[in-house]
């Protein structure tokens, strides 16, 4: 009985949190959907250490101001997956990402759906977002 219990009690320490169970990143953004012309803040979150990598498409966002991200910089790239194939504004960080939230905003440039995405390793995470 009392190697069940300890048993349980052992398995249930071991379970993931709600954070770790979202994956060692996450990326969100708001307004979303958007209106042509605001300004939409993508929030990412990390659970781990790690050089963080961000694209968003150029297509549907002016470049993207650095917010609170780990020291790094964005540069302009011709079409990676990580947009869908569009022309994407991409943030390296220059140092370790420690776990925490970061934001960062961009002024919408153009109507339709547009996916950004995080990626810290080899986990990545990603969400469209409507522009109005």
């Amino acid at each position: 009985m009392r190697k069940t219990i300890l048993a349980l009690t052992v398995a249930c320490a071991l379970l993931p949190t709600p954070a770790e169970a979202a994956g060692p990143v996450t990326i969100q953004a708001s307004p979303n959907p958007a209106y042509l012309g605001t300004r939409v803040v993508h929030t990412v979150g990390l659970s781990t250490y790690g050089y963080l990598n961000v694209w968003v498409s150029a297509k549907g966002f002016d470049q993207p101001g650095i917010g609170s991200l780990p020291s790094g910089s964005w540069r302009w790239e011709c079409c990676p997956s990580e947009t869908a194939g569009t022309a994407a504004w991409h943030y390296r960080s220059s140092t370790v990402a420690r776990p925490g939230i970061f934001r960062f905003g961009a002024m919408t440039r153009s109507r339709g759906a547009f996916l950004s995405t995080a990626r810290v390793g080899v986990s990545s995470s990603t969400v469209w977002v409507r522009i109005l």
